[in-house]
């Protein structure tokens, strides 16, 4: 078949466009735990972010909303760590100060410090090649996630800054106003926002209750027993639910089996370890994963079917299932609403959500607030 010098032209470039897509999936699907975080932490900042672009300029805002994050986290793990040295100096009866020349940045011999560390592993130098195997993969594997980190809060950042560019590209090129892809794609993102937003409000409310359990049960404890730092063991808490199906598991059972070993050695009555853990494991465990994150996550949707999204999601996709997870069931949600109806009814979709109104976002409103948002933005 012959074709036209504008028909070679067109599939040159579908060929072309094409082809770029398969290598943009692809390098999509090798950081897609990297995209998916930073796409969670681009819409569970958004709210602030928009408070803060009506006094400071877009790049200012964005940085300033990662800020508002980064910080606390960067806090609680400074504590944490401080925390641990503590403990780690009253256990080795060791001055505090002694593991300061331990500290990144500090003036120390690199040599010397594998010194100490085949002096730690022993004499057999098999110990020692183990342990100093297994420092190594430790520090490459968290330098690996720090890097997953940074990749991901960039996104998040040039989301911020550059929502409302891409939200003008879709509009002019893709979907006008009106069409059922712009509808489609405003109802999503709605929802993704409420979503994500209220997975970290869940990390904060489970931080409260943690605050209350773990001081309840340090009131209750006997003498000789008892939650050792029960304001952090909280906050720790709240950070470990967005753990895959382990959630608050991170942080009780270890505190619960040093409590339980305190108690089997003789300072205490064996019945508070089973009392902390049967608390620990109602409230702390399976009220966030049954209760509160889909209720607060996912008001707009269905609380069965935000489980099955959460729990579902972590044990297929691993750790990032837990942000992928809500996503797909958004999209689909979406898609049988507005779009499968029509279809199903030889019809040419229209943007109007015919079916299910009560589960999630309604698209004439979430495009008219994505408008407003739009004209917000464009206004800088």
């Amino acid at each position: 078949m012959s074709w036209l010098p504008d028909d070679r032209k067109r599939v040159a470039w579908w060929t072309f466009s094409l082809a770029m897509l398969v290598v943009f999936l692809f390098v999509l699907h090798a950081f897609v735990g990297t995209v998916v975080l930073g796409l969670f932490v681009y819409y569970g900042t958004r709210p602030a972010y928009q408070r803060l672009r009506t006094i400071l300029p877009t790049g200012g805002a964005a940085a300033a909303t990662l800020l508002l994050v980064t910080i606390p986290v960067v806090a609680l793990v400074g504590y944490t760590v401080f925390v641990g040295f503590s403990e780690l100096s009253a256990l080795t009866n060791t001055p505090l100060s002694s593991f300061a020349r331990y500290l990144p940045g500090t003036p120390e011999n690199p040599t010397q410090a594998v010194e100490r560390l085949r002096q730690i592993a022993g004499p057999g130098q098999n110990a020692q090649e183990q342990m100093l195997s297994t420092v190594v993969g430790v520090l490459g594997t968290i330098a690996g996630g720090l890097a997953h980190l940074s990749l991901s809060f960039m996104l998040a950042f040039f989301l911020l800054r550059d929502d409302h560019r891409v939200a003008d590209w879709f509009r002019e090129q893709i979907a006008a106003e009106d069409s059922t892809a712009r509808a489609y794609v405003a109802a999503v993102d709605e929802d993704l926002q409420k979503v994500y937003v209220g997975n970290l409000l869940t990390v904060f409310a489970v931080m409260g209750l943690g605050v209350v359990v773990y001081n309840a049960l340090n009131a209750i404890a006997p003498s000789g027993l008892g939650v050792p730092v029960p304001t952090l063991l909280a906050l720790l808490t709240g950070v470990a639910t967005l753990v895959p199906l382990v959630v608050g598991k991170i942080v009780y059972v270890p505190v619960g089996a040093y409590i339980g070993y305190e108690a089997a050695t003789g300072a205490g009555p064996l019945w508070f370890p089973v009392v902390f853990f049967a608390v620990c494991l109602v409230l702390l465990d399976l009220l966030p994963v049954a209760v509160l994150r889909p209720y607060i996550a996912g008001r707009n949707l269905h609380g069965g079917l935000m489980v099955f999204a959460y729990i579902g999601g972590t044990m297929l996709f691993g750790w990032y299932g837990l942000f992928l997870g809500p996503l797909v069931a958004v999209v689909l949600v979406q898609l049988a609403r507005i779009v499968v109806p029509d279809l199903v009814h030889g019809e040419t979709p229209s943007p109007d959500a015919e079916g299910a109104e009560s589960i999630g976002a309604d698209p004439q409103s979430a495009q008219r607030s994505d408008g407003a948002q739009a004209d917000a933005g464009g206004s800088e």
